[in-house]
């Protein structure tokens, strides 16, 4: 009795044919832009870049260390001293700088949660309706002079409200580019709207409008701050500091008195030191020296005194 053998046979993938579908590549980001339709957010490409540029750390940190500086600066200059003897390092200008720099940006937060919300209602009438539309033809018009209207507004404002325009002039206009720019951007949303190869360019140019507007913003701002610290500057709420010495420093500030001479070591023995220096307050503490002026210290007849850390130097913080 004969027994066929049976043979296990592999199919063989088969060879895709002409008709068969093929796997399309990963759309790019300019093909998802191209292809979004009416429920798509088409001001996004515009608001992408604006947080590009906004978030570039490059730009935020340049921004903060700038801000910093200026407020230090004027504060400095308003209260009779160079900012320079202070010496304050990078990481001393960032954390004077986060508070209104986070303020600021939250503003500017706000506003582009407006934006993404008014898109969403000029972006799909410009596409269905084009210039039909009169809210869409109106919103042209306007965002076409946002450049320079909205300037001329926070400028004419100054005769009524000068800090506020003060502040707001630079900022207005970064805004007002970035409107227009966006103008430009819902006009190749129309209907037989030309191409846009322009918009690149257009890109650049206004990136480099809203950073030197930023930067110029955050100038007015330094400069108001500064100016507000330097004018509220109070003494008595100052850190109250009393200084210990192995030798005499002729301070220019505070009350000097001898101290009873001890034969135990400086850096552990209070009794050591022979001098003690009183009614001194805590400008500032930079660069491994403090900056001390007296408890009486008036702009125009104080002086800023400067200590450096010492192993033959004692601060005492506080206290009555």
């Amino acid at each position: 009795m004969t027994s066929e053998s049976t043979v296990e046979m592999r199919k063989k993938p088969a060879e895709p044919s002409p008709d068969d579908p093929v796997e399309a590549a990963e759309p790019s980001t300019d093909d998802l832009t191209e292809a979004a339709g009416p429920a798509g957010s088409t001001g996004h490409p515009v608001l992408r870049w604006a947080l590009a540029v906004l978030a570039n750390v490059t730009v935020m940190t340049a921004l903060l260390v700038y801000f910093g500086w200026q407020r230090s600066a004027v504060q400095a200059f308003e209260l009779g001293i160079d900012e320079s003897i202070l010496d304050m390092s990078t990481k001393d200008y960032v954390l004077r700088s986060v508070g209104p720099v986070l303020y600021l940006l939250m503003i500017i937060g706000i506003a582009g949660l407006l934006w993404l919300q008014a898109d969403r209602v000029l972006a799909p009438r410009a596409r269905r309706d084009g210039t039909g539309d009169r809210l869409v033809r109106h919103t042209l018009r306007a965002l076409s002079l946002a450049w320079l209207v909205l300037p001329l507004a926070m400028w004419a404002l100054g005769f009524v409200l000068r800090t506020a325009s003060f502040l707001a002039f630079p900022f207005s206009i970064g805004a007002g580019v970035l409107l227009t720019l966006y103008g430009t951007h819902l006009r190749t949303l129309l209907p037989g709207a030309s191409s846009r190869d322009g918009l690149p360019l257009l890109y650049t140019f206004t990136s480099v409008i809203v950073c030197v507007s930023l930067f110029y913003g955050a100038t007015n701002l330094a400069i108001y701050q500064g100016v507000s610290l330097a004018q509220n500057f109070t003494v008595t709420e100052l850190t109250r500091v009393t200084v210990y010495s192995a030798e005499r420093l002729y301070l220019g500030a505070g009350k000097e008195s001898a101290l009873p001479t001890s034969t135990g070591p400086v850096s552990t023995d209070k009794g050591a030191y022979k001098y003690r220096y009183g009614n001194l307050r805590l400008f500032a503490h930079t660069g491994g020296r403090y900056f001390l002026i007296a408890d009486d210290w008036r702009r125009d007849e104080g002086v800023v005194v400067m200590l450096a850390e010492s192993s033959t130097i004692r601060l005492e913080l506080g206290g009555p």
